[in-house]
């Protein structure tokens, strides 16, 4: 069915990006690692921690929770329960997945729209408080991030979808 080559469209495209994105989220992890690490160092040898150390944690865990999840959805690697479900047929399992689904769906597009909204209104906005750097482009890259896990879970859907809808 033409769902299921769009679902595999998607995943052509999407996957390398998502990979990418993935990588340079555990980059940032052992980034946020090493600022920490020094931090207690200065902190306990010299009595001088890294100023905004905690700021810069901050900013950097925007990249790794919003890569992360779309990392895991690529994958499917979110946690589900089908004690229950997976009893069922193979077209009823279809039709319940794809209305969570959908239901993801429509809560990840709302949370991007979210996310885009409350980025340009911070735009010239608020900063962190020892750094001074403004916040507006870390609540854009969880909006890029957000938006690339509702694609994600948009390619996921389909197939289900497609299992559905058969007779």
């Amino acid at each position: 069915m033409w769902l299921t080559k769009t679902a595999s469209v998607m995943e052509r495209g999407l996957s390398p990006f998502t990979n990418v994105v993935g990588r340079i989220g555990a980059g940032f992890i052992a980034i946020i690692m090493l600022i920490t690490v020094a931090d207690i160092i200065g902190r306990r040898a010299f009595g001088r921690p890294v100023g905004g150390a905690f700021e810069l944690s901050e900013l950097m865990l925007v990249i790794v929770v919003f890569g992360s999840m779309a990392s895991c959805e690529l994958i499917r690697g979110h946690i589900t329960v089908g004690l229950i479900v997976s009893r069922f047929r193979q077209r009823t399992q279809d039709i319940i997945d794809s209305l969570m689904y959908l239901l993801f769906l429509a809560i990840s597009c709302l949370i991007t729209w979210q996310l885009f909204v409350h980025a340009i209104r911070e735009m010239g906005g608020q900063v962190t408080a020892v750094l001074q750097v403004p916040i507006f482009p870390a609540i854009f890259i969880a909006a890029l991030g957000s938006l690339l896990l509702s694609l994600l879970i948009l390619m996921n859907l389909l197939p289900f979808i497609t299992g559905a809808l058969k007779k």
